[in-house]
């Protein structure tokens, strides 16, 4: 799987897909461990609308980038782009996701203004990374609340203007 592609992906698919891999290394060093023919993970609109998220947030992030200068840009990158986006691993994607969604909705962390500084924009993220957060923690939400399109439009209508 090409790793541009990767980094867009939803959390329970980066998951499945690490669990699957570890899987089948650990059935490389013991032939009798059964590795199932097909992830354990089911697509839907939920994961579509999450993975658009996280092209979007990289899209500010690049966007911000560019607007940089000198030594600026290149930190930015390095300390930004590059530490939330530039994992090799599946595992390393998820936890840099999951990074993510904890330092957005932790009520004091300034994390999610360095990442993206422009208010409005940053506004946008942390309301983006509620919806992904209610999607996975069911211990902070009471229960699992899929991303709908309703959901996600309204998000896009909030913050993005055709001006």
């Amino acid at each position: 799987m090409e790793k541009g592609t990767a980094n867009f992906m939803s959390i329970p698919l980066l998951t499945a897909l690490r669990r699957h891999y570890g899987d089948v290394e650990d059935a490389a060093i013991d032939p009798t461990i059964d590795v199932p023919g097909e992830l354990n993970f089911i697509p839907g609109p939920g994961a579509d609308l999450e993975s658009m998220i996280w092209v979007l947030t990289y899209a500010l992030m690049l966007r911000h980038q560019e607007g940089l200068q000198g030594f600026k840009k290149v930190w930015y990158k390095l300390k930004t782009v590059d530490e939330l986006y530039g994992s090799l691993s599946y595992s390393g994607l998820v936890q840099k996701r999951i990074h993510m969604m904890f330092s957005t909705n932790y009520p004091r962390s300034h994390k999610p203004g360095g990442w993206i500084p422009d208010p409005v924009q940053c506004k946008w993220f942390r309301k983006a990374m509620a919806l992904v957060s209610g999607r996975l923690m069911p211990i902070l939400h009471g229960s699992i609340k899929d991303i709908t399109f309703d959901a996600f439009d309204a998000l896009c209508d909030e913050f993005i203007t055709d001006e």
